[in-house]
C-alpha cells in the first residue's frame, strides 16, 4: 500500500527524488522515499525471481510482525533468495556487537512506514577507509516486500518469519534503495566497476544491485553507515613482529577487536578448478562473520544463512580457505 509521509517529509511527496534539506540547527540531511526497488534480475534463474511485491509483514490475524523482538541479535538476520550474504553478514555483525546502532537507525512511523536513518560516508583515499561525513541519510521505507505467490506470507529475501522481527528485511530494503541517494561521482564509479568485471550498459539498481554480491568495500561502507564509525579493510599479517608469528598476530588482532565490540567480516576464496566444493561446510565466494576466538585459538564463524555454520577452524584451516583480508571498524 502507498503510505502517507510524516508531516516533516510532505514537502517532497510531489517528487520522489533526492533532496538536500538545509536546517539552521541540524546537519544537512539527504532524504528520500524507498517504495519498490527493482527486484527482477534478468540474469537470475526465473524460479529464484519473486513474483511481485506483497505485504508479508502483515499477519493473518491483523497484526504486523514487530520491528524488534527484544534486543536486536545476529540470529534475527537470515539471508533469503537474494545473493547478498555480505549485507546480511554486516547486519548480523552489527546487531551482535552494537545492537543500539540497529535500534537507533530504524523506527516504525505512525502511518505504517519505516524511517531508516543512516550515516552518510565517504571513502578517504588518504586513510583507505570509509568515514562518516556528519550528515544523515533519512529514508522513508514502505512496508511492501518482494514475495513469491507460493508463499505470500514470507519475504522472498531477508527473513522475518523464523526470526520473528522485521528490522532485517526493512533495512535490507533501505540498503537496496540507497542507490537513489548517490551523486553523479558515485554513479560513475559504480559504472566503472561494473564495466571492469566484463559487463556492459548501466549497472543494476535496487535489489538487483544487491543480487550481484558485495565487495569488501561495500561491507566496509555499510558498516560505517550503520555505526557512524570509520570502517576499513585490514590485510592479514605476513611477517613476524615483536616476537610473534603472523598467525599469533592475527589471532590477537581478532581477540582485541572482538573485545572492543568491533565486527569482523571475512570472505571465502573461490574454488579452484580441481575442487568441487570447499571443506568444513564452507561456501565458496561467501561472506561470514568471525564471532569468537576461543582459548584454544579456534575460530568461530557465522553463516548469514543462519544455519550451516562451519565447524571451529584452526588458524591454518582458516587462512587456507579465506581471503587474506577482513573488514572491521577502525
Amino acid at each position: 500500500m502507498e503510505g502517507r509521509l510524516p508531516e516533516r517529509f510532505r514537502h517532497i511527496v510531489g517528487r520522489q527524488v533526492l533532496r538536500r534539506i538545509d536546517r539552521t540547527d541540524d546537519p544537512v540531511e539527504l532524504i528520500d522515499r524507498i517504495d519498490r526497488p527493482d527486484y527482477k534480475d534478468p540474469r537470475e534463474r526465473p524460479e529464484r525471481v519473486p513474483d511481485r511485491y506483497g505485504t508479508p509483514l502483515d499477519r493473518p490475524d491483523g497484526t504486523r510482525t514487530p520491528l524488534f523482538n527484544g534486543e536486536p541479535v545476529r540470529e534475527q538476520t537470515k539471508q533469503g533468495r537474494l545473493n547478498d550474504c555480505g549485507i546480511i553478514a554486516v547486519l548480523g555483525a552489527v546487531a551482535g556487537h552494537r545492537p543500539e546502532a540497529i535500534r537507533d537507525c530504524v523506527r516504525e512511523t505512525d502511518d505504517g512506514n519505516y524511517e531508516v536513518r543512516l550515516h552518510e560516508t565517504r571513502f578517504s583515499s588518504a586513510k583507505m577507509r570509509y568515514e562518516p561525513t556528519g550528515r544523515s541519510i533519512v529514508l522513508m521505507v514502505t512496508p511492501e516486500l518482494p514475495v513469491f505467490d507460493s508463499a505470500p506470507d514470507r519475504p522472498a529475501f531477508a527473513d522475518s518469519v523464523t526470526t520473528k522481527a522485521a528490522w532485517a528485511p526493512v533495512l535490507e530494503k533501505a540498503i537496496a534503495g540507497l542507490d537513489r541517494t548517490w551523486d553523479d561521482e558515485r554513479r560513475a564509479m559504480e559504472k566503472r566497476l561494473w564495466e571492469a568485471t566484463g559487463n556492459s550498459g548501466d549497472p543494476p539498481n535496487g535489489y538487483v544491485r544487491l543480487n550481484q554480491g558485495s565487495r569488501p568495500r561495500d561491507r566496509a561502507e555499510l558498516l560505517a553507515q550503520l555505526t557512524g564509525l570509520p570502517a576499513e579493510g585490514v590485510e592479514f599479517p605476513e611477517h613476524d613482529s615483536q616476537g610473534r608469528t603472523p598467525d599469533e598476530q592475527l589471532l590477537a588482532d581478532f581477540r582485541r577487536r572482538l573485545d572492543d565490540r568491533k565486527p569482523i567480516l571475512v570472505g571465502t576464496r573461490d574454488r579452484r578448478a580441481d575442487e568441487s566444493f570447499l571443506p568444513f561446510r564452507l561456501i565458496d565466494g561467501h561472506a561470514y562473520e568471525v564471532t569468537k576466538v576461543d582459548e584454544r585459538g579456534m575460530i568461530h564463524l557465522r553463516n548469514p544463512w543462519n544455519n550451516t555454520h562451519p565447524p571451529l577452524l584452526t588458524i591454518g584451516q582458516f587462512k587456507a580457505y579465506f581471503k587474506p583480508r577482513y573488514i572491521t571498524l577502525e
